[in-house]
């Protein structure tokens, strides 16, 4: 398999897309999280059975997705899937090039931006310039981005975020760059990995087509990915320089049911044991039968899902996902969770989606009391599970509680309005160590609307919002008026 898709499309009306899909280069060989919009329509087509692959690990891979797309017949579909299928195609076409460079510019402005981020990739600070320039081949791919930021929270005015270079072997794809992860079904968070922190830098080795085992025990699974990185925390913590190993699999053996497990675990840095023998003894679990100073590391691991039914009245999904904090019997325990329900429809010649989430982040969240100061900290690793001040996990930190929903809506223009609220709850007991939000309890209320929509001269995204905080105590969740402007153009 190269970075190229493949062309196995039909269909006089599709020719032409087809052949593009099949004979030129997508700009980056898959999509990463942040793009909601285009998150609804994979979603829809998957649900519908016309995508085949796993859709709750990110990125994604654009090769099984522009083969796929190839196959598709708008006009053969229902209004609303058919309209997402051409927006898809749209995309793709956009994306592909035959040679050369693509260049890509963005700006941001932002007042008071949050630090609670969801699956949209919002701004991080209040002032953002960036550059991109990628390049695809048969085998090779690179991306160089630089974004530089005002008044940054981490002190780094200059950040290589999105930067890669990556090369296929096979159906499997080795990179080595600053990509960002989001693993699991939520849309407002991630209990293990998310886009809440800046990516890590990291080694990874990721599965392009989800294609089902050959052999036919193992048929049944249906397709699968499975995706593994070593990532290199920053220097300013307990132990400079501590590793974050991740691995997750994913399989679809109905097409309205997936299924993943993901794991992580924190190891290494200067002044811990690093060697291959304490790998294997974090790989196999073996961890919590030795002295503090010997144990390899911190780990994290669990499930998540999403079950649908796309043929109902109303299009109905429920996913889940419960990542545990501690060990016992070679599973997880001390579960934190989250639990959605999402369904979707059209309107007008456009088509929505809303969604309800629900997000415990105590260990044994479903028992009463559940434990606190427990989630996203560590005995050995005192700096928790965080990079740069921002947990990897869940935005709302460790000890929080989420409940919130959102509606979205993208017109037969592909203009996107979106409204999302929630009532979220920090530090509850107040007994979380380094919590990145809030020293001690606080609620935030917090209600934004979005608008989207695509021109020749470039992508324009503006937010408005507002947040209100009960806090007894610092939190960095500032009271008032929130929102930013997002301009982002490619340049060819």
């Amino acid at each position: 398999m190269t970075l190229l898709a493949r062309r196995t499309g039909s269909g006089l009306g599709l020719a032409f897309a087809a052949a593009l899909l099949a004979t030129t280069a997508v700009a980056e060989p898959w999509v990463g999280p942040g793009d909601v919009r285009l998150r609804h329509d994979l979603q829809r087509l998957a649900d519908a059975g016309l995508l085949t692959g796993p859709s709750l690990s990110w990125p994604i891979a654009w090769s099984q997705l522009a083969r796929e797309l190839g196959r598709l017949d708008p006009k053969a579909l229902d209004a609303g899937t058919g309209a997402a299928v051409e927006r898809l195609l749209t995309r793709a076409a956009r994306e592909i090039r035959t040679d050369g460079l693509r260049m890509e510019a963005t700006l941001s402005a932002s007042v008071e931006p949050t630090p609670l981020r969801g699956f949209e990739s919002i701004p991080r600070e209040e002032g953002e310039a960036r550059l991109a320039a990628d390049w695809v081949g048969q085998r090779f791919a690179w991306k160089l981005a630089a974004t530089v930021v005002a008044d940054p929270d981490d002190d780094h005015t200059v950040r290589p975020d999105g930067s890669y270079v990556a090369m296929s072997l096979g159906n499997w794809m080795v990179s080595a760059g600053y990509l960002e992860r989001w693993w699991g079904p939520g849309w407002q968070g991630s209990l293990i990995l998310g886009s809440n922190a800046r990516p890590l830098p990291s080694i990874a080795l990721d599965r392009n087509e989800s294609t089902p085992f050959d052999v036919p025990v193992l048929r049944w699974l249906g397709p699968w990915r499975f995706s593994t990185f070593m990532g290199q925390f920053e220097n300013d913590r307990d132990y400079p320089e501590a590793l974050l190993f991740g691995m997750r699999g994913e399989i679809r053996p109905h097409p309205t049911l997936q299924i993943a497990a993901s794991r992580t675990a924190q190891w290494c840095g200067d002044g811990r044991p690093c060697d291959l023998g304490t790998f294997w003894d974090l790989l196999v679990g073996n961890d919590n039968d030795q002295d503090l100073e010997e144990q390899p590391g911190n780990q994290l691991a669990g499930f998540d899902l999403r079950w649908s039914w796309p043929g109902a009245r109303v299009p109905l999904a429920v996913y889940a996902q419960a990542i545990g904090e501690d060990e016992a019997g070679f599973m997880p325990s001390k579960y934190l969770g989250l639990f959605g329900l999402e369904t979707w429809g059209d309107l007008g010649g456009g088509s929505w989606r809303v969604h309800a989430e629900y997000a415990d982040t105590t260990c044994d969240f479903l028992s009463d009391p559940p434990e606190f100061g427990c989630a996203y900290t560590n005995t050995i690793y005192t700096s928790g599970y965080r990079y740069r001040a921002r947990v990897l996990g869940h935005a709302m930190d460790a000890d929080g509680e989420s409940v919130g929903g959102g509606a979205l809506f993208i017109d037969s223009r592909g203009r996107r309005w979106e409204l999302q609220g929630r009532n979220v709850k920090l530090n509850r007991a107040g007994a979380a160590p380094g919590h990145s939000l809030a020293d001690s309890p606080a609620t935030l209320r917090d209600l934004a609307l979005t608008h989207e929509s695509s021109h020749p001269w470039g992508t324009i995204a503006v937010s408005l919002g507002y947040a209100d905080v009960d806090a007894t105590g610092p939190v960095a969740v500032e009271e008032g008026v929130r929102g930013f402007v997002t301009w982002r153009h490619a340049i060819r």
